[in-house]
């Protein structure tokens, strides 16, 4: 059973209750989590922290190990630095899109692609998601 962590929920960042969630799951230390990644334990642990800001290598270094794509991290740390929707707006944001793709993904067993996909070939795909062209009438 790992040290009971002196880090509270309430006081981390989206970033560090994911992080929190992982080491429980996994039944693993702060620790042995940046002994695995690679990244100092006291700079893991301040990446869990609201208002802090990881760097993107340390995202990348966490993301190998906690097998995500480091932009999956990248969104929760800096989930309270996006500007927020308006409150009329629906669940259509990019940060819900993006984790959903990311999750589609990973659940479909897929990689990311190696070379950026040509517009043509992104709008397409939004099409075929149920996207359409701004002057078309919403059903």
């Amino acid at each position: 059973m790992p040290a009971r962590l002196q880090i509270k929920a309430e006081d981390c960042s989206p970033l560090g209750r994911f992080i929190l969630q992982y080491l429980e799951e996994q039944g693993i230390s702060m620790n042995r989590l940046a002994d695995l990644s690679g990244v100092p334990q006291p700079r893991l642990r301040g990446a869990c922290f609201k208002g802090t800001c990881p760097t993107p290598e340390t995202l990348r270094k966490l993301a190998r190990v906690m097998g995500k794509h480091h932009l999956e991290l990248y969104t929760l740390a800096y989930e309270a630095r996006i500007e927020k929707l308006p409150e009329d707006a629906d669940d259509t944001s990019l940060d819900i899109l993006m984790r959903d793709l990311f999750e589609t993904a990973r659940e479909l067993r897929l990689a990311v692609p190696k070379v950026r996909p040509s517009k043509a070939k992104i709008r397409k795909a939004l099409l075929e998601l149920g996207f359409s062209e701004e002057n078309d009438e919403c059903a």
